[in-house]
């Protein structure tokens, strides 16, 4: 079989960048797309009206690598409706979206396609890691990085299961969300855009955790694979640090973000209030919107709303929001608590809570439970292309030391070291020592 033929069997991969005013970000990022082995692929960056240098770093990215393409979507369409123009690019076979700040891991694209063929699947999932650029978390940057995982098959409905328990998208690192964290096949894509009445895919205000959810309930059964594919990235401009700063500028930012999505409320369950950064509260909406679309056969437990209010008002005592933001959040509970009838319920537990003081980040090294942490500026990582090679060097070594490996290093070692301890000749004898002499006539 020729290369030619070879190539034509294979899937294409779209990897998709809505993005704003990102340029010094994104240029990195498309770095870690052009460091891509895999020829059947295209990177397409969707621009919401940059007025920074974005299009003329796509531009200067595509004319190196022709794998790289630039559209427009035109001024303020706001993130929903890029993230679904930009879908609309995608070309049958697979596709992942990634931020202005996100990056792939070198072969990660061929590491995405080995894994869907392996398992015969069209859902993918895996634990990236994450670097935040310095400034973000600490003045050195860092990189966090999952412990070891073992590459299986998950059950779709027990992890939707778990979402309902949990209400917590974004602590599930299983969640099959295709940002950044996950691939899927855009046949998929298009069997959720037929059952909604726009045909759209995406049906909430942010496109994250929605995906996971969806698409978890289109299948009976989707990959994770132990080994990432990709990596987080956190500049400085994430729409997430900006509804947590009390910044006068990120407060601008948010005021944006949350006029561009007045048009889209949370479900009527959450009593149609506006859109919500709360975990918890996004991730009933994205349930409860996924249960209305006709035929959607994916099933989950009923949502207990004591556990939805008291859940939210514990994000709330985290020490994360200013007061203005606090203030925000609880009417918008208020509300929903009213219409569960858990008026009292609420009012008791807002009383009776207390916030805590917001915690600095943690810098440098460290480990927890699932992760640890690496210093960036010792690492010599400034960006995002620097960050995915460290990451994959990394897990690397963790396949290189699984405990059946280890057993064998340490086997061999000690084999070498007996062979040769306390086997060997013995020195001549002192009458046959010769001074002043070298090689083979300095023993007699």
């Amino acid at each position: 079989m020729n290369k030619q033929e070879s190539s034509a069997e294979e899937p294409f991969f779209s990897v998709i960048i809505p993005t704003k005013n990102r340029g010094p970000y994104l240029q990195h990022t498309l770095r870690t797309c052009s460091m891509q082995n895999y020829e059947r692929l295209e990177v397409i960056v969707s621009d919401d009206g940059s007025t920074d240098r974005t299009r003329e770093i796509v531009e200067s990215a595509a004319r190196a690598d022709p794998r790289i393409r630039y559209v427009s979507q035109g001024t303020g369409v706001g993130m929903r409706d890029n993230f679904e123009l930009a879908l609309q690019q995608a070309r049958p076979g697979f596709v992942i979206a990634l931020g202005g700040d996100d990056g792939l891991l070198p072969d990660g694209i061929q590491g995405m396609r080995d894994v869907l063929l392996s398992t015969g699947t069209e859902l993918l999932a895996w634990p990236a890691p994450s670097y935040s650029y310095p400034g973000v978390t600490s003045a050195n940057g860092q990189l966090a990085i999952y412990r070891r995982r073992d590459t299986k098959v998950i059950n779709s409905r027990e992890f939707l299961s778990a979402q309902a328990r949990h209400l917590h998208y974004l602590g599930d690192i299983e969640s099959p969300m295709f940002y950044v964290k996950g691939v899927a096949s855009t046949r998929l894509i298009e069997q959720v855009r037929s059952r909604s009445k726009q045909g759209r895919f995406y049906s909430c205000p942010t496109p994250d955790g929605y995906s996971g959810i969806v698409l978890a309930g289109e299948v009976e059964r989707y990959a994770f694979s132990g080994k990432p594919f990709s990596i987080f990235g956190q500049a400085p401009t994430s729409q997430g640090l900006a509804y947590l700063s009390n910044d006068p500028k990120a407060k601008h930012v948010s005021a944006d973000f949350f006029k561009s999505v007045a048009a889209t409320p949370m479900h009527r369950e959450l009593a149609g209030q506006p859109y919500s950064p709360l975990i918890t509260l996004m991730t009933v909406d994205y349930l409860l919107t996924c249960k209305d679309l006709p035929g959607w056969p994916g099933r989950f437990p009923e949502i207990d709303y004591r556990q939805v209010l008291l859940k939210s008002v514990g994000e709330l005592t985290h020490g994360l929001y200013g007061e203005d933001r606090i203030c925000r959040e609880l009417a918008i509970l208020e509300q929903i608590a009213a219409m569960h009838g858990l008026s009292d319920f609420f009012a008791r537990k807002v009383r009776h809570s207390r916030r805590h003081r917001k915690r600095p980040h943690f810098e440098g090294y460290g480990i927890n439970s699932t992760s640890f942490f690496l210093d960036g500026k010792a690492y010599n990582l400034s960006n995002v292309f620097d960050a995915a090679y460290a990451a994959n060097n990394i897990y690397k070594a963790y396949s290189d030391l699984t405990p059946s490996r280890l057993a064998s290093v340490f086997a061999r070692s000690l084999a070498y070291r007996f062979r040769y301890f306390g086997t060997g000749a013995p020195f001549p004898p002192r009458a046959h020592w010769t001074a002043g002499q070298t090689g083979s006539e300095s023993i007699k």
